[in-house]
């Protein structure tokens, strides 16, 4: 009942004729019915003269309709009283059946009004997923693209994805795609420093924004690379490649260092690509140093560590482990390395 009262208020509002009690009647309903708000200020705002010819001609022939229906019915129920009968506009029934025709009459403009400028506007309706310190996730985009985040990621695509001339996420942090095909309309993965265009094909992409390296590994496939701050620059990557930018953890490219390409490392013995084992809950150290295992730790664990000392920073580990908690790694570090090592909650300190 409140919903109908609105759509009144909101007809003798459209109209001139509500009063300042009603005007404020309107305003309270709307806190709480905030979805019709929208509604409500599409209709204010609509140019008044395309708003008066639709609306004529909507209210025109759905008032004849509407009084066609309910002479028909009043018609009725005199006869079986053999009464005749006159609809008047200013007794009860004749003013319910304004009312009632008021109602969907607004209802429905603002549908139709709702529906045309929705259309212009549902390119730019955006989704999110994210991932925090600690959590990792896997997502099916709205083309059938199967994505992985790794820990304190986050993703941002159009929701009708498929109906775009091209499929475009943005990435920040560390995700592997797995693309579902369409040679018609490419898959796209910008980050601030790269964009990756591909059409169907399997890879992994890291560039967290507080680190001095952005990664592309290509899987299977093919995809090309563009650098962000050098468009004209085109890479394209084969299967079992890695693309690494640097650039500085401000964001900023480092002048002459620009790209290198590697392989992407496969371990002999069981065939695991370092590069996508975290997708199998795999945490791998490959020869990297101290401060960039710590980030590591603090994105799987979810923590904040604290290295006391500039030379533990350089230290560097080579490891893999699955399923073994932050003080079982810590102690499997300490067996290269000498440090010592306090967990205080969700903060580790480390020195020497």
């Amino acid at each position: 009942m409140e919903q109908e009262r609105i759509w009144l208020l909101l007809g003798r509002k459209v109209s001139g004729e509500a009063t300042m009690a009603e005007l404020r009647e309107l305003e309270e309903l709307l806190v709480q019915y905030p979805e019709l708000r929208y509604k409500f200020s599409v209709l204010s705002n609509w140019p008044a003269s395309l708003m008066q010819e639709a609306w004529e001609s909507k209210t025109e022939g759905a008032w004849q309709r509407h009084m066609a229906r309910m002479e028909s019915d009043f018609a009725t129920d005199g006869q079986e009283q053999g009464q005749p009968v006159t609809i008047r506009r200013g007794n009860r029934a004749g003013l319910l059946a304004a009312l009632s025709v008021l109602v969907v009459l607004l209802a429905g403009f603002c549908v139709f009004l709702i529906n045309s400028k929705t259309k212009r506007e549902a390119a730019a309706e955006m989704a999110e997923i994210q991932t925090r310190n600690g959590s990792r996730s896997r997502a099916t985009l709205p083309d059938g693209t199967e994505v992985w985040l790794n820990g304190g990621s986050r993703i941002t695509y159009q929701r009708d994805m498929n109906n775009q001339l091209k499929r475009e996420v943005m990435l920040s942090g560390e995700a592997f795609f797995k693309v579902a095909k369409d040679a018609d309309n490419p898959f796209i993965v910008r980050t601030n420093h790269m964009v990756v265009n591909v059409l169907g094909t399997s890879f992994n992409v890291k560039a967290y924004p507080n680190e001095d390296q952005s990664e592309t590994s290509l899987i299977t496939g093919a995809v090309e690379v563009m650098l962000a701050d050098d468009p004209a620059r085109k890479v394209k990557l084969m299967p079992h490649q890695k693309m690494i930018i640097t650039h500085t953890q401000d964001g900023n490219p480092k002048p002459g260092l620009g790209y290198s390409m590697e392989q992407v490392k496969i371990d002999d013995q069981d065939d695991m690509i370092h590069e996508t084992a975290w997708c199998d809950n795999f945490l791998v150290f490959d020869n990297e140093s101290f401060a960039a295992v710590a980030l590591k730790m603090e994105r799987w664990f979810g923590v904040k560590i604290h290295l006391t000392d500039k030379k533990l920073k350089a230290y560097r580990f080579t490891g893999t482990f699955k399923n073994e908690s932050l003080p079982q790694i810590l102690e499997a570090l300490k067996v290269t390395s000498s440090f010592r090592c306090q967990i205080k909650g969700n903060e580790v300190f480390i020195n020497q």
